[in-house]
């Protein structure tokens, strides 16, 4: 009986050590996509869920890996911040660290549109040449690139019934043009089949943090919505020839471990397909 105490206690013991090593070790995911709307490559880098996680050496090691990229622009998917605002410096230090590396632009997650100096944020984020897109769009090159801002109510749990449709996306941003590769930042992946059927070409997200806990063959273990096993817990989906590049984050909140699940930045190569394929 000892033995078996003993044998879980280590098990324990090497889970919690996982757990709090794994935040020092981010990583990068590379992605590859598609489109005959493409002439030129581009190269994208999707950072989100920093959560104000970048105090000392962090913020400078991602600053590194996001340089190293050579990015052509910067995707910002939401929860950069903490909804109590705290640490609001540290990733006002950050954004003026990315801006000089390629164009940044930026849509909300939770926890910015909590923020009760949200209003200020924003100015101090634009005043940086930051592009701060709240339900509004922006050309870049041949791509158009939306920024999507839902109300508090559609972050919710799973057992709370909502009703969402891509006509509650169109209502926010309108319609995306149909010969023009569009890019849709949305915090909220679970939304996905939604995000498609409005005519995203590539949809990035963030919010579920990759699960927490990550398990072999399975994936994550839990989201925000404490939804257990959820269907988008990280890396790429596709919905009727519409792909969608979910980062398992930056940084912690609430729990601040992260099991088997390293912090990301997620390198998006977005490259043309011949029509007549």
């Amino acid at each position: 009986m000892l033995t078996v105490i003993m044998i879980f206690l280590g098990i324990a013991v090497l889970l919690l050590f996982d757990g709090v090593l794994e935040n020092y070790f981010p990583t990068t995911k590379e992605y590859s996509i598609q489109s005959p709307k493409i002439k030129e490559e581009k190269k994208v880098v999707l950072l989100t869920d920093l959560h104000a996680c970048c105090v000392g050496g962090k913020k400078d090691k991602y600053l590194q890996m996001i340089q190293k990229q050579n990015p052509d622009i910067l995707l910002l998917a939401g929860d950069m911040t903490v909804k109590n605002g705290k640490r609001t410096d540290c990733v006002i230090e950050f954004l003026k660290g990315i801006r000089s590396i390629a164009p940044v632009y930026y849509a909300p997650g939770n926890h910015e549109i909590r923020m009760p100096e949200y209003e200020s944020f924003i100015r101090a984020v634009q005043n940086l040449g930051i592009h701060y897109l709240s339900n509004a769009t922006e050309k870049m090159d041949e791509m158009d690139i939306y920024g999507l801002d839902l109300p508090e109510y559609w972050y919710h749990k799973f057992w709370e019934k909502r009703d969402f449709s891509k006509e509650e996306v169109e209502k926010l941003l309108g319609s995306p043009k149909k010969d023009t590769f569009s890019i849709l930042i949305a915090h909220n992946p679970e939304y996905f089949p939604y995000y498609a059927a409005w005519g995203a070409d590539l949809t990035v997200s963030g919010h579920i943090h990759g699960g927490i806990m990550r398990l072999p063959w399975i994936g994550g273990v839990i989201s925000p919505s404490l939804r257990l096993f959820p269907k988008y817990d990280s890396g790429e989906f596709e919905e009727n020839g519409k792909k969608m590049i979910l980062s398992r984050g930056m940084g912690l909140h609430h729990i601040k471990l992260r099991f088997f699940n390293r912090p990301e930045i997620s390198v998006i190569k977005i490259t043309c397909q011949d029509k007549s394929k």
